[in-house]
This record gives C-alpha cells, sequence and structure tokens, in this order.
C-alpha cells in the first residue's frame, strides 16, 4: 500500500512507544537524504530493528522490515524492564547502526489472572442480597 505523501523531517527519527503489556510501537521517519540513499541502492531496502536491554545492553530481539514501512511492532521479552530499539541498515554487505531511539518501560500487566480475578468476601455478600 502506497504511502501518503507526507513532509520529510529535517532529520531521522526513531521512537519507541509501549503500545500494552505484551508489545512496543517501533516508529521511524527518514530525512530527504537518507530517503536518497535507500531510492538510491546505497543502502538495502531491509532495516533491522534490535530491541535490547538499557540495564545490560544485550539484544533481546530483532525484527527486519522494509526501510519504508516507517512503523512496526516488537514483542516485549519481560515486563517491567526498561528498553531501546536500535535501527540498522545494511550498506555495502555491512550493518550499520542508523538510529537508537529512547528509553522505553514495558508495562506490567495488571497483577496476575487470579489476583484480577479477586472479589472480597464482602463483594460476593452484597450479590446475594
Amino acid at each position: 500500500m502506497p504511502q501518503l505523501s507526507q513532509e520529510l523531517p529535517a532529520e531521522d527519527r526513531l521512537v519507541l512507544l509501549p503500545k500494552n503489556p505484551g508489545a512496543f510501537f517501533v516508529l521511524w521517519r527518514f530525512c530527504a537524504s537518507r530517503v536518497a540513499a535507500f531510492r538510491a541502492a546505497a543502502l538495502a531496502g531491509e532495516i533491522e530493528l534490535r530491541l535490547f536491554s538499557v540495564d545490560d545492553k544485550a539484544q533481546v530481539s530483532c525484527l527486519k522490515a522494509a526501510w519504508g514501512a516507517g512503523k512496526a511492532y516488537l514483542t516485549v521479552p519481560a515486563q517491567g524492564g526498561m528498553y531501546a530499539v536500535a535501527l540498522y541498515a545494511l550498506r555495502g554487505g555491512e550493518w550499520e547502526k542508523l538510529l537508537e531511539s529512547n528509553a522505553a518501560a514495558a508495562p506490567s500487566a495488571a497483577g496476575m489472572a487470579e489476583e484480577r480475578a479477586y472479589a472480597s468476601l464482602e463483594f460476593h455478600k452484597r450479590g446475594l442480597v
């Protein structure tokens, strides 16, 4: 599906946002010179998004996408941790790091399933009346 025409940003952007306890949303926009490099095949058409832990810099997942997609969803490896994503592109057969995102906390679920299903004895008593 072709992207709607939009004004290109003055500089490249990569943003990591928590979507829900199981997923991050990643958004990227390239400036005009970077778009020209992709179109001229100076950079390969596929990028890699590498999710890593902010604490120990260990890579926890990787996702390949088309450079022009502009967005992707990444699975959260562990709830409650701090993560960031780096965007890489192939230049001359070598992966080159182009961008690094902000850090974002992986949201935690609202307690365990047993805790969410809990209702006090007082609640049950009112239901019987």
